[in-house]
């Protein structure tokens, strides 16, 4: 048999192998020889469309119940704690019709990872008793998502197609449809479904590790050998999405958080077969456009719309939903039929138009270069992509399939623009308020659906192109040829190569990579945006109207391989800009340049103002979790205030007061800035004489530090927080003493061994939430420890007691904790500390928040590790019991009730505020 060889990028140095075991595994073996972690990822052709009408679910509830004991480790959840405390992670996800699960691990540890990986799916115990653990586990996660819109949203989706096409299924199961039936009990429909579906012929398998191809061989010979065998039919395929009287009509939706979208959605087939073309991607490109003469252009400059997108939506081995989906304006919300019919107008151009073959060149050449020079991931995101492509492409393409692009034939793109009819398309409104008729099932979404009128399809197809419209102009970012640094040209750390009293200049370059791109980021501390809640506000507000701007002008860049973000930071403002190096100077400049030009403007200051707070009262409707993290951090950071206290000040906000804080904003400020990459010592020197340039005109200051609070001495103390959400969540917040390497180390190593346990005893055991962790959670580089548990049934007095009883638990079981396990256990987190770097950007991002934590040797990871080597397992033991002790200074953050304990104080956050200040 002749061996299939799979094209991989020039500066990917893996060596692949496929093989198919006896029993019909598909396997993918990647030896990465500076891997320093190890990886698997196995993919399964079963999904939530294979679930039995009558247990729908079904797909994810296997999925839960697999972690949960096999034959040979039986104890439930001994999987994830031994990932844990090998320095690894796992996790899993079902899909529409597939489902995968993944794992990482340090080396030494992997093989014996994989045996147990590989036991999970040739011998599940699916035992008795945890099955209505598991269904009240699955019960939370569908309530935790009752008020989200995307959920919401997409069941209404479920209604109004072909009921006979298995989209219709409800994907996600509660108590409800996971129930014992008078025929079939829940276990047993389970062990049927397993039985049908989880067969090494449905099954692909990837290993990444730097051991030797034929020793991964091995291992998937020996581990995975036990995999059941046989075949599975599907029988729905011929199944359209879409019944005949489900095209060419209007759905309007009610949200539960405030938007107003209007999505048009044209129904096309599968396009797998599609895929060396890129061609749906492409049309999604061109309608998608920002530059002059776009649809986004016209309807921007109308008033009737903030953002578009292009070529989203639904996709499955038959179906594909192209949505073009618009965030409106209040002139937008009553301009629907107006922007439909631009709509109809742009692609009524694309059709009469030949065939963009120079626009079709410039996306050749950046998915070219993207391959050409790809960045490396991390061995379990490589492991779960390669696994997933496996089931959709050909051998020789596992790799390059995302990234083929072909000229396909002009009557290929003819035939796939000729879907884009008025009669093949479905119009969504979503704002509140619309008249509705029925709910969706599960989620009680208001709806209506209703057909559109035939005379006004018929003259959506009449339209002619607006003679403004016009295809995407040649891209002035885009260059011929890019150049690499010399592969010895990386510099080991940043240096510091300017400083005066307005800028200062770190630069490091780096061909570590093999990648002709670059980061700059800036830190423009302003004074003028931190003295008061007011500025706080408006220069949130202020960013929001600059991006608003400038995303037209400088749209050609984000199709050009490169991007920049702005956002409010610490003490001011943070660009960041990315992406090939070529040119990317350039965009940075004009970046600044917009930053001195734009104009308020009182019509888009009154829109953006109020779509910010719109989205700061949203803000209330978030999971309850995240928003006592929210909280959490308003209360820490002097500069971070709570959005209740931002969204007073916005709400006052005038537009002759804002124009003034404009003029101001930039008048005196300071700029850090750090540039990494395939740059050069001339790119450097021409980037702090543009700089320099442009701070000429303004008066300078002294980079400002980062205000903070310390709760030391003022816990416990438990805060009641407000949230509207039915579930109760819980928040201990555990602060450390200070910031030492050594305190770092103990938190950290606290949470390695803390995270799985409390997982397992409050989630997996007691079922208490769905949300349910430890983190290691610094702020403003103190170190800290976080408790978090949400939960649709037990109030937050109940959290506590559970919580405690947990602590008392551990403390007993802790003083069993062995030499050797603890050693076992520092490795662990030594190896993620010890971690690479594996891109170019995560590596930038990490030097830049060095320098933003005044770590300018770029030596902190090196000295918590010293620290982690030097704990001992009493001094371990002793923090321990500091740390869990009744009147530590913890943070109590709670949506219900109170305990009766003494010896906590319960008051608000803004009355604990008010007493960090004054003390």
């Amino acid at each position: 048999m002749k061996k299939t060889k799979i094209k991989q990028s020039p500066n990917d140095q893996k060596q692949y192998k496929h093989l198919v075991l006896d029993n019909g595994l598909a396997v993918l073996l990647v030896q990465q020889s500076d891997a320093e972690k190890s990886a698997a990822a196995l993919c399964i052709r079963a999904g939530h469309f294979d679930d039995p009408p009558q247990r729908q679910g079904l797909a994810h509830f296997t999925e839960h119940m697999l972690f949960l004991g096999s034959k040979h480790y039986p104890v439930a959840g001994s999987f994830q704690q031994f990932v844990s405390h090998h320095g690894g992670s796992s996790n899993a996800w079902t899909g529409t019709e597939h489902s995968t699960y993944f794992f990482d691990s340090d080396t030494e540890h992997f093989a014996y990872g994989l045996q147990r990986f590989a036991d999970m799916f040739a011998h599940p115990l699916f035992a008795e008793s945890y099955i209505e653990k598991e269904r009240q586990a699955i019960e939370a996660e569908f309530t935790l998502k009752l008020k989200d819109d995307g959920r919401r949203i997409y069941q209404v989706h479920k209604e109004t197609v072909n009921p006979a096409h298995p989209f219709a299924k409800f994907s996600v199961g509660n108590l409800q449809t996971l129930v014992d039936l008078p025929e079939q009990s829940l276990r047993d429909s389970l062990l049927a479904f397993y039985q049908r579906y989880y067969l090494a012929s449905q099954m692909t398998l990837v290993l990444v590790a730097p051991d030797a191809l034929n020793t991964q061989q091995q291992w998937a010979e020996h581990y995975f050998a036990a995999l059941p065998q046989g075949e599975c039919q599907r029988d729905w395929l011929d199944e359209p999405l879409y019944l005949p009287e489900q095209l060419g009509i209007e759905l309007k939706v009610e949200p539960h958080k405030e938007m107003h979208k209007l999505v048009l959605s044209f129904a096309l087939p599968g396009i797998q077969r599609w895929y060396p073309y890129k061609l749906v991607s492409f049309i999604a490109h061109l309608l998608g456009d920002e530059g002059p003469g776009s649809l986004y252009a016209k309807l921007k400059s109308a008033g009737w719309i903030n953002q578009l997108s292009a070529g989203g939506g639904v996709d499955g081995s038959n179906f594909k939903d192209f949505s073009i989906s618009c965030e409106l304006t209040q002139a937008g919300m009553a301009s629907t039929e107006q922007i439909t019919q631009m709509v109809f107008q742009y692609l009524a151009m694309l059709k009469q138009a030949p065939f963009p073959l120079h626009l079709y060149r410039e996306r050749q050449q950046l998915l070219q270069w993207s391959f050409s020079y790809q960045e490396p991931s991390t061995t379990e995101q490589t492991a779960t992509e390669l696994a997933v492509n496996m089931h959709h492409y050909p051998i020789e393409d596992i790799v390059f399939g995302d990234y083929r692009m072909e000229t396909p034939p002009e009557t290929l793109y003819r035939q796939v623009l000729n879907y884009f009819q008025p009669t093949n398309m479905r119009l969504m409104l979503i704002a509140p308020g619309l008249t509705t008729n029925q709910k969706a099932r599960w989620y009680q979404t208001p709806y209506q659906v209703q057909p559109l009128a035939a005379a006004w399809l018929q003259s959506l197809a009449k339209l002619q192109p607006e003679p403004s419209f016009q295809l995407p102009q040649p891209n002035p970012y885009l260059v011929d040829e890019l150049h690499l640094l010399p592969a010895d040209a990386t510099q080991e750390k940043p240096d510091c190569i300017y400083r005066d009293k307005a800028l200062t200049l770190w630069f490091k370059p780096d061909a570590d990579f093999h990648t002709p791109k670059g980061h700059i980021y800036l830190q423009l501390s302003l004074p003028c945006s931190i003295k008061s809640c007011w500025q706080l506000a408006a220069t949130r507000l202020w960013v929001e109207l600059l991006n608003d701007e400038i995303q037209q002008a400088l749209y050609p860049a984000s199709t050009a391989g490169l991007g920049y973000s702005l956002h409010v930071q610490k003490q001011g403002i943070s660009i960041h800009s990315y992406g090939l190096t070529n040119n990317q100077i350039q965009l940075l400049l004009d970046v600044l340049q917009h930053l001195d030009q734009f104009e308020v403007r009182a019509g888009r200051f009154e829109e953006i103002k109020q779509q910010l707070m719109r989205h700061w009262r949203d803000s209330h409707k978030n999971k309850p979790v995240a928003s006592l993290f929210s909280q959490l951090s308003a209360i820490l950071h002097p500069l971070n205030p709570a959005i209740d206290v931002l969204l007073l000040e916005l709400e006052d906000m005038q537009l002759d007061a804002f124009a003034s804080f404009h003029q101001q904003l930039l008048q005196q400020l300071h700029i850090e800035a750090f540039m990494a990459g395939n740059w050069q010592q001339h790119d450097a020197a021409e980037l702090q004489q543009r700089l320099g340039h442009w701070l000429a005109k303004r008066q300078h200051c002294a980079p400002l530090s980062v205000p903070e609070r310390s709760v030391h001495g003022h816990g416990p103390v438990w805060l009641n927080i407000a949230v509207d959400h039915p579930d109760h969540a819980l928040v201990i917040y555990l602060p450390a003493a200070d910031k030492s390497p050594e305190q770092i180390a103990r938190f950290m190593l606290a949470n390695h061994l803390l995270a799985p346990r409390y997982f397992h005893q409050l989630r997996t055991e007691q079922q208490l939430g769905y949300l349910v962790g430890t983190g290691y959670v610094p702020v403003n580089t103190m170190p800290g420890l976080a408790f978090y548990i949400q939960s649709p049934n037990s109030d937050c007095e109940q959290l506590y007691q559970a919580t405690v009883q947990f602590y008392r638990t551990f403390l007993a079981e802790l003083e069993q904790l062995s030499e050797s396990e603890f050693q076992e256990l520092k490795q662990g987190l030594l190896n993620q500390l010890q971690d690479k770097d594996t891109s170019l950007s995560s590596r930038a991002k990490r030097l830049w928040l060095a320098i933003g934590q005044d770590d300018l040797q770029f030596d902190l990871t090196e000295r918590i590790s010293n620290a982690t080597e030097q704990l001992s397992l009493n001094q371990f033991i002793h923090f321990f019991y500091l740390l869990l002790s009744p009147d530590y200074d913890a943070i109590f953050l709670a949506t219900s009730s109170t305990p009766s304990h003494s010896h906590l104080r319960f008051m608000d956050a803004a009355q604990l505020i008010t007493e960090l200040e004054t003390s």
